[in-house]
């Protein structure tokens, strides 16, 4: 009974322990990884169920600032006949064409801010720059331009500005548990702390209704995730600074699976790095699912692979995975695992050296000490 779910753990546990994961390629069936590949990507994509009618790419430059070293781009990308997907572009001075990548900001229960996380402005609030301090140590998008990359990042769908809006909502037509802290938050200053305090624990509690509805219109959270990160990647490469062949992507925790995922799903990408989002999903199950968010689950996926599979599905891709030690988000044995699955994996392939597994004695975070292991990864193999 020390499980989330008590008594019925042990039924959902044997669910799980019956999974056979043919698709992963320590399976005895898959003798390369091309043969490999042929069958498990498209297996992935399916199961994400999300491929919308794609409007023609094209990037609307809304503005434009000069920073120290680049140069910061407000851009809007076409994506569906729904939506439009928002983009911070930092180009880096100099001509010539640069390498790309995709940096993924992370979840962390802010839905108010998305690119924030890793881009700073001018103006802004403490309580933001107190977070990235803690989360990451500085605004790493843009070290990285300063180091000659042509870097997008996307508001991810349900973080800036494409949040919900609960502040619009109508509190007599909502879900009873949450009118009266919807009628409080009507009399709040808009974009002030207090505002910001009171709608990013609505918007994580709308989480549940929103993975309900997207489930029942036919589609996942991962997939709309994976969709606009393929297409945003679609903009990079065809931005006329970049070198479409030497692109990458790197992020942290809600970000780390983003890119753990779009590693899987698209193979134009050369090296990644994931950071605090690894896990092997079977050792989750008994208490280490209660903190984690919606957008994580692909389901049917556990099946056919592990998140380990997918993510090697990258291989002769290069990829940096970084682990902390003491991130209450996973079991220390599921972290292990997975490392040493990938690591297993790499070596099947016969490319160890393109595989690295490491562990920090840190809570949930990519310190500063992280990003330079991983931008040393990056510049190694990009």
């Amino acid at each position: 009974m020390d499980a989330d779910l008590g008594n019925l753990y042990p039924v959902l546990a044997g669910i799980s322990a019956r999974n056979r994961r043919p698709l992963s390629y320590l399976e005895p069936q898959w003798t390369s990884l091309d043969q490999w590949k042929a069958a498990a990507r498209p297996r992935f994509l399916e199961l994400l169920h999300y491929e919308p009618p794609a409007l023609e790419l094209a990037g609307t430059l809304e503005h434009a600032e000069e920073r120290d070293g680049f140069r910061v781009e407000t851009v809007r990308i076409t994506a569906t006949g729904q939506y439009d997907i928002p983009a911070r572009v930092l180009v880096p001075r100099g001509g010539g064409q640069h390498p790309g990548l995709l940096v993924h900001h992370c979840h962390s229960g802010r839905y108010v801010w998305g690119h924030e996380k890793v881009l700073s402005h001018p103006s802004d609030p403490p309580d933001l720059m107190e977070f990235r301090q803690r989360a990451y140590g500085r605004p790493y998008a843009e070290e990285l331009a300063r180091r000659g990359y042509v870097v997008v990042v996307i508001d991810a769908f349900y973080f800036g500005e494409r949040r919900l809006r609960v502040e619009d909502l109508d509190p007599a037509a909502a879900p009873p548990v949450f009118r009266e802290r919807l009628k409080a938050l009507g009399a709040l200053t808009r974009d002030t702390p207090e505002f910001r305090q009171a709608v990013n624990p609505l918007c994580g509690e709308f989480e549940h209704l929103t993975a309900k509805t997207i489930f029942t219109a036919g589609a996942t959270w991962p997939g709309m995730h994976v969709w606009d990160d393929r297409r945003a990647l679609d903009y990079l490469a065809s931005r006329p600074e970049v070198d479409p062949a030497r692109l990458g992507c790197l992020g942290l925790s809600i970000g780390g699976l983003r890119t753990a995922h779009l590693i899987a799903a698209d193979p134009r990408l050369r090296v990644a790095c994931v950071a605090g989002w690894m896990t092997v999903f079977h050792e989750q199950l008994r208490r280490h699912l209660r903190n984690h968010t919606w957008m994580i689950y692909v389901p049917g996926l556990t099946q056919d692979m592990d998140l380990p599979d997918a993510a090697a599905l990258h291989a002769p891709g290069a990829l940096l995975v970084q682990q902390c030690s003491r991130d209450a988000l996973y079991p220390i044995e599921a972290m292990r695992a997975a490392t040493d699955k990938l690591t297993r994996i790499y070596q099947a392939a016969h490319l160890p050296e393109r595989f690295r597994g490491t562990f920090y004695d840190v809570p949930h975070s990519f310190t500063p000490e992280m990003q330079d292991e991983a931008f040393e990864w990056i510049a190694r193999w990009i």
